[in-house]
């Protein structure tokens, strides 16, 4: 399967302390199936200093059911999916040094908490949505999926990369 990272850089090694704290399924590298979500993540985030790139990543199918791998799979919104993003995304009183990722999958792919889907969440975790009003009101955005990875056995799943960069307004595609 072939899969996306946008970024401002050029990765060359995967490090996990550099992933961001909080996301919805906690610290990890994070994928995604649409070339075109990619490129928006790749410019919003390279801004006017960096030049936009996108990571693109040939990974192994069977990471999705490696019997050596411990995965979690959301094929939609659900109650259970609320909860795991909330678990991950909320900081509470103990997080002086939060131990991320909140739970010991090294794969986990679902549908991803956009901005509108945030805002949802955000106020089920502030207890302003019952988990069936937040559910009603993300299903009705349109759904893209991620796919995060958590562990560097996670990691033996990639088989091939290549990135493109946004040069005067072009994507341009290159081999590592």
């Amino acid at each position: 399967m072939i899969l996306y990272h946008g970024t401002d850089q050029i990765i060359d090694t995967i490090d996990f302390a550099k992933s961001r704290l909080r996301t919805d399924f906690g610290r990890g590298f994070y994928l995604s199936d649409k070339l075109r979500n990619a490129r928006a993540w790749a410019i919003d985030k390279s801004g006017i200093s960096c030049i936009a790139t996108v990571m693109r990543y040939e990974i192994d199918d069977a990471i999705l059911n490696a019997s050596e791998l411990k995965t979690l799979r959301f094929d939609k919104p659900t109650i259970d999916w609320l909860n795991f993003v909330r678990d991950n995304r909320r900081r509470v009183s103990s997080d002086a040094t939060p131990q991320e990722p909140r739970h010991s999958y090294d794969v986990v792919s679902g549908p991803i908490a956009n901005d509108k889907v945030a805002i949802a969440v955000d106020k089920y975790c502030r207890r302003l949505l019952t988990a069936e009003e937040t559910l009603r009101e993300v299903k009705t955005i349109k759904e893209v999926f991620q796919m995060s990875l958590h562990t560097s056995l996670a990691l033996t799943y990639i088989k091939s990369v290549t990135f493109s960069q946004r040069i005067n307004k072009q994507w341009t595609t290159f081999r590592i």
